[in-house]
Parts: structure tokens; C-alpha cells; sequence
């Protein structure tokens, strides 16, 4: 007889990791979604901010969509054709091709974090690529070292070790899965020295996104 391990909010954990918000008014937090009650979730949201394409809300919804702060603000732009550019087949380039590729969307985003006051979910599938793009630069933006940024994105390598395991002999192509399920730490702190590099900081690349200082404050 086989069981099944039920789904949990195995990598819902404090953007930036624990302690390093404290002091702040409010509380982002971030995590992977899965089938799991209302209640699993550890904490009041005021705010839940999805940032799953509709095709995976509508396979799986989220399990607080029925509370009055959630919000589906997909980060990937079905105007943009694509979710990232055919030759970025590492993490890191993918996630450098969202920045720019999905301008319109992150701006959505990052705005809908900016307009909610108490504490606040920052959501995907796995709580991995999109979350951890969106968790990393706030981590910086907040101040956060480089170490702390990339040791907050490896987090999800150990979170999600048993979710990945079951994916992974589910895959059509292992090499691509595991390519794809890889959260090095090395991964986001590229994404944040590369957004430095071109917008000179995350607020500079927030500003570039089109909020305003007193948005990009809110945060």
C-alpha cells in the first residue's frame, strides 16, 4: 500500500529570513502554494499577492482566494509572447530576462505590495523563480547583504526537497527539471548585482518599472 505525503507550506518563511524584518511596520512574507486549507497559513494577511499565471489559478486555486486582500497579479506578461527568451536556458538569465521582459507586469507587482499597509504573501507555484526574484530585491531594497539574499533564495532548495523529488520522477526530461529546480544561491545574488549594475540599485530599477519614490517608500 502507497501513501501520499499531503502538501504543506513547506517554504513559507519571512522574505529575507527570520529576524531580518524586525522593526519594520509590517511583515512580507513568502511561500509556494499548494492544496492545503486556509488554515495552514501561519499568520494573518492583510494582502495575498499571487503571482501564478491564470491557467494555474484556475488548476489549483489559492486557498485564501476567498479573502478580501487576495490579488492574482500575474508576473509574467501574456503580452510579451513569451515567458522568458529562448537561449536563456540557465536561471540566471532567465530571471535577467524577466526584469526587462516582463517590465509591465513587475510594475503591477511591485505596486500592489506598495498599496497594502499590514502584513502581506508574495506567492507562486513553488515559491522559487517568481517569489524569489520579487523576495530578492526587496531583501536588497530593505538593505539586506548579499550573503542573506542568497542564503533566503537557497532556502527553497531544502523547503522543497520532497515536492521536487516527486516532480522530478514525474519529468519528461530530467536534465531540464533538475536544470530548472536548482536554487543555488549564487543564482539570486547575479540577479541583484546585475540589477545594480545596469539601474544602479533596485530602487533605481523600481523607479525604471514607473513607481514613484513615495511608492517605492511604501514598500
Amino acid at each position: 500500500m502507497t501513501t501520499t505525503t499531503p502538501p504543506t507550506l513547506a517554504n513559507f518563511r519571512e522574505v529575507g529570513g527570520p529576524g531580518f524584518q524586525a522593526g519594520r511596520t509590517r511583515t512580507v512574507y513568502r511561500s509556494n502554494t499548494e492544496d492545503v486549507p486556509a488554515t495552514a497559513y501561519p499568520v494573518v494577511l492583510e494582502t495575498v499577492v499571487d503571482l501564478r499565471r491564470g491557467d494555474e489559478v484556475a488548476a489549483l486555486a489559492h486557498p485564501l482566494r476567498a479573502a478580501a486582500g487576495y490579488r492574482n497579479v500575474p508576473l509574467f506578461d501574456p503580452a510579451a509572447g513569451e515567458e522568458s527568451a529562448p537561449d536563456a536556458l540557465e536561471l540566471r538569465d532567465q530571471y535577467v530576462d524577466w526584469l526587462v521582459r516582463h517590465r509591465a507586469t513587475m510594475l503591477l507587482v511591485f505596486r500592489a505590495l506598495a498599496e497594502t499597509e499590514g502584513d502581506v504573501l508574495v506567492c507562486c507555484s513553488a515559491g522559487k523563480d517568481r517569489t524569489g526574484v520579487v523576495s530578492a530585491l526587496l531583501a536588497r531594497l530593505w538593505g539586506a547583504d548579499l550573503d542573506r539574499i542568497g542564503a533566503d533564495y537557497a532556502a527553497t532548495g531544502a523547503a522543497l526537497a520532497g515536492r521536487f523529488a516527486r516532480e522530478r520522477a514525474e519529468a519528461a526530461d530530467a536534465e531540464h527539471f533538475d536544470r530548472n529546480a536548482r536554487s543555488e544561491a549564487a543564482t539570486a545574488v547575479a540577479v541583484v548585482e546585475h540589477v545594480e549594475e545596469r539601474f544602479l540599485s533596485v530602487r533605481g530599477y523600481l523607479r525604471w518599472l514607473g513607481l514613484s519614490d513615495r511608492e517605492v517608500d511604501r514598500l
